[in-house]
This record gives C-alpha cells, sequence and structure tokens, in this order.
C-alpha cells in the first residue's frame, strides 16, 4: 500500500519536468528571453515584450521584507481573508468526514467492511476527482465568488439533510443500522454526502487556495500564504481531532449541524468581505488594498473583478 503511493510521485515529476518556471521568477533572476518564451507558451496570442517590461516594473518595485511586514496593518485585510477562508475551509467538516466516512457509512446502515468502502470510494473519492473538474473549467468563466457561494449552500444544505437522517439513526459507535442493513435514510445520507463532497470540490476545495494565492502583493505572498498555510493545517487538525468528541458531545446529527452552520458562516463572509480577483493581475489585486472603492466594487454582487 505505501509502496504504490510512489506511482504517483513519479507521475507527477514526469509531468512537471517539461514546464517552465513562471515568466515572473525568469524576469526576477535576470532571464529575459526565457520569461518571453515562458510567455508565449501561457499566452500564445499576448505581446511577451510588453507583459516582460511590465513584470521589470512590478518587480524592481518589490523587495524582500522580514515577517513582521506580514503583519503590518496594510496588509491585515488580505491576511485576514486568507487565514479565515483556510480555517472555514476545514470548520465545515470535510476532513471529517472523510477520514470517519467508513463509520458515517456503517451508522447510515452499510453493514459490511465491503459496503462501506465502496460507498467511501464512491462518495469521496470518485466525486471528488470528477467535481474538481468544474472549478477547473469555470473559475475563470464565473469567477470565484460565485463558486465559494454556490458551494457554501450545497455544503451547508447537504449537511442539514445528513444531520435530519441521523436524527433517526444510531450513534456512530453503536449503530444499530449497520447491523440491520442500507434503510432509506441510508441511502438519503449517501445522496447528500456525495453532494456535500462535490460541492466542496468544486468551491471551497481548489478554489479557496486560488484566492489566497492571488490576494497577497509580491513581497509577502510567499510568507503570507505559508500563514494561511499554518492555519488550514492547524484548523484540520482541530476538526479530525476532536470529531468524534463532538459526536459523544452533541450527536451525530448536532455535529454535522454544527458542520452546516459553518457553511452558513462562511457564506455570509465571502459575500461580505472577499473581493473578485478574476481577471486581474496581482498588481491590481494589490492596488484593490489601498483603494476601498475599488475594493467594494470587487466584493460587490456585480463586481467584475477590476477595478474601475
Amino acid at each position: 500500500m505505501l509502496g504504490i503511493s510512489l506511482v504517483p510521485g513519479v507521475l507527477l515529476f514526469i509531468a512537471m519536468w517539461p514546464l517552465p518556471d513562471s515568466p515572473r521568477w525568469y524576469v526576477k533572476v535576470g532571464r529575459t528571453q526565457r520569461a518571453e518564451a515562458a510567455l508565449r507558451r501561457l499566452e500564445p496570442y499576448a505581446d511577451p515584450a510588453a507583459a516582460v517590461t511590465g513584470l521589470k516594473t512590478a518587480v524592481s518595485s518589490s523587495r524582500p521584507v522580514p515577517w513582521r511586514e506580514v503583519f503590518a496593518a496594510r496588509w491585515r485585510k488580505p491576511l485576514t481573508i486568507g487565514v479565515l477562508l483556510a480555517v472555514f475551509q476545514q470548520f465545515t467538516g470535510i476532513n471529517a468526514i472523510i477520514y470517519y466516512a467508513d463509520k458515517v457509512f456503517a451508522a447510515a446502515g452499510f453493514n459490511s467492511p465491503t459496503k462501506q468502502s465502496l460507498a467511501t470510494l464512491f462518495a469521496v473519492g470518485v466525486v471528488n476527482f470528477l467535481a474538481t473538474f468544474v472549478a477547473v473549467a469555470y473559475v475563470d468563466r464565473f469567477g470565484r465568488r460565485p463558486l465559494l457561494l454556490i458551494g457554501s449552500v450545497g455544503m451547508g444544505a447537504s449537511l442539514v439533510v445528513v444531520g435530519v437522517m441521523f436524527l433517526s439513526l444510531g450513534r456512530i459507535t453503536t449503530s444499530t443500522a449497520a447491523a440491520t442493513g442500507l434503510s432509506g435514510q441510508g441511502l438519503i445520507t449517501l445522496v447528500a454526502l456525495v453532494v456535500f463532497i462535490a460541492s466542496f470540490a468544486f468551491s471551497l476545495g481548489p478554489v479557496v487556495w486560488t484566492v489566497i494565492n492571488e490576494i497577497f502583493p509580491t513581497e509577502v505572498r510567499g510568507r503570507a500564504v505559508a500563514v494561511a498555510t499554518a492555519a488550514n493545517w492547524l484548523a484540520a487538525w482541530i476538526v479530525s481531532q476532536f470529531f468524534l468528541t463532538l459526536v459523544h458531545a452533541i450527536s451525530e446529527s448536532g455535529t454535522f449541524f454544527l458542520f452546516a452552520a459553518f457553511c452558513a458562516v462562511t457564506f455570509g463572509y465571502v459575500r461580505r468581505f472577499v473581493p473578485e480577483t478574476k481577471g486581474m493581475t496581482l498588481e491590481q489585486v494589490a492596488r484593490l488594498w489601498e483603494d476601498p472603492q475599488a475594493l467594494q466594487h470587487a466584493i460587490s454582487e456585480h463586481g467584475e473583478g477590476g477595478p474601475r
């Protein structure tokens, strides 16, 4: 099992081998011709010379900054957005459901390890994989905010359904449903969890990281993204560590209702505070934090992602 994990690593290495570094990095290290070649591959119809000129201006104006600059007041808004999105992504319960999927499906009436594994494979693996392509296909067409908002609604609604179904099912550890076989509630639970996984896979799963990597200016991006990533893993640890504790304290249904509440909080936060960054350069996004009017436009429902 552990050895087979080597296969995707090797495939990833082979797939990445022909990829160029980013044009921005080539400009940063003074390799202008390589930057233009990379831009031609990425944007065949654009003017690479003009793009390189713009990148040179952006790179020359940026400088390495100490860690305290990451937490400076001028970058407090993007850092808050990045950290909270990373935390909300986990507090909606995705990893708890993935880690304990077999136990959840056992409580829903999948009364054999084989049935539990097949349900987990389909609901978590296959659906998660396929739904991710929705984000790939539409993140630059519909924008980041619409996918985050729609996904939050889908996740919250499906978790409410799961919570309602578990009101009529026993506890995960002593489930009588697992002994009596799959019920109507079990089927509805399976469908609802499929909707939850699919909604996550085209929204909070990939799009949160897209936003996090777009909202920071060049000089603090690396360290600010690292802070958001650390917050994400801390939140993932908290959820996985205390999921079963929550189940025993407030029941399965109460736990899923709690995750649904976090989906509602995520929806409200994205709608109120997260700007649309579709179609914007990194420099345009950085200027948003210094222009309240442009920021408000990017946050509004009808914003097209660029300052006017």
